[in-house]
């Protein structure tokens, strides 16, 4: 998620003609997203009190089963519908724009018939090689995903609190982050490294190590030029962001850092960045269907308008996000004939998960904008 409609000090303002209509909301918003606590706690606050405990009571060389096995059932409630979400904001909320908007027709058209057309002729190919590098094009867009998360995660809820990043200070925050994704990317490839992926073999590249280390230099000096940031801004204005975009900000490091590695705590990173993700969707679609429902004058059926959007948006992402991750691979890869000593017994499902998780980093990069005027407008 990337959404830079937080920088409202540097977004233009939209023609009268371009202006869309929406239902009025209170013209103040407040300093928090659904709650303080909340925001805290799902935006950061809780992967950062997790990671305290494990890595202080937990043995690094621990047992990984029932940690994996937890958070490979937990995946269900949270993981898998957050990405069933990102298909909902694009596929629904922007139907009428698909085809008339370039970015939206590139993320919902265009990418979707490339990869499935690369992971097809792979198929057909026989060659199970060429569709483990859909693996590796995966972990890849994986590290550019979270920072631009962690980016409009800060920028948003510092924005709530009053606190307006400057075009200058807002590519420091961008320019301080991306070290951390390479860091653990390079880290990822310093050895050639043989693993599997669904019964798909991939392969890990070797790059140069002092890659590495101008790296880990680009990180401090990035990191420094950050902090300095923050303190020229203090000095002048007085302000800071305020405690939820530090522990935003404060949990990238922690998930991503390989000198904080933590061989439990790593199973549990993506449930915390999926609960960081639904913290900004929950927001969006609260504040849609409260506006949408204050159309209505019987206070009784405002809330049964609400209640049924709301709840009924989360448990659609479910129920896609079951048949998606589950039903409907598994099922094909029992009924569909191919050759299960070349490509293993789990192709549909290596197919669907890998697919999913490229194409929702593209669908987020176009949603989660300045100029989308519903985020403008509710978020």
């Amino acid at each position: 998620m990337e959404p830079t409609a937080s920088q409202v000090d540097s977004s233009m303002p939209l023609s009268r003609e371009q202006a869309p209509v929406f239902p009025s909301l209170p013209s103040q918003k407040s300093t928090f997203l659904l709650s303080p606590g909340l925001d805290f706690f799902m935006i950061g606050g809780a992967s950062l009190m997790m990671f305290g405990i494990v890595y202080l009571l937990v043995d690094a060389s621990a047992g990984t089963s029932q940690i994996s096995w937890a958070m490979f059932y937990l995946a269900f409630a949270v993981n898998n519908p957050h990405f069933l979400a990102s298909y909902q904001l694009l596929y629904w909320d922007k139907r009428h724009e698909l085809f008339s908007q370039r970015r939206f027709f590139w993320a919902a058209i265009v990418v979707p018939i490339l990869a499935i057309t690369y992971m097809v002729a792979c198929i057909f190919s026989l060659s199970p090689r060429m569709l483990s590098y859909a693996v590796n094009f995966m972990y890849f867009t994986v590290g550019w995903h979270y920072i631009k998360q962690i980016y409009g995660a800060v920028l948003v809820s510092a924005a709530r609190n009053h606190y307006y990043f400057s075009i200058r200070e807002s590519q420091v925050l961008k320019l301080s982050l991306y070290p951390v994704w390479f860091v653990s990317l390079i880290n990822a490839n310093l050895d050639i490294q043989r693993l599997m992926h669904y019964g798909i073999g991939y392969s890990s590249f070797r790059v140069p190590p002092w890659l590495a280390s101008a790296n880990y230099v680009t990180l401090v000096v990035s990191g420094l030029g950050l902090l300095g940031l923050f303190y020229c801004r203090w000095e002048r204005d007085g302000k800071l962001p305020g405690i939820t975009p530090a522990v935003a900000l404060a949990a990238i490091y922690v998930w991503y850092l390989p000198s904080l590695y933590h061989g439990i705590f790593w199973y549990m990173i993506p449930f915390f960045h999926s609960c960081q993700y639904l913290l900004f969707v929950a927001t969006l679609k609260k504040n849609q269907y409260t506006a949408s429902a204050v159309k209505n004058t019987i206070q009784h059926l405002e809330r049964r308008f609400f209640a049924q959007s709301f709840l009924g948006f989360f448990a659609s992402s479910f129920v896609l996000a079951f048949c998606a991750f589950k039903l409907i691979p598994e099922a094909l890869d029992a009924m569909v004939d191919y050759d299960r000593s070349l490509f293993g017994p789990q192709l549909f499902m290596f197919c669907f998960i890998t697919f999913i998780n490229i194409h929702h980093y593209f669908i987020d990069n176009v949603i989660w904008r300045r100029d989308n005027p519903q985020l403008k407008a509710f978020l």
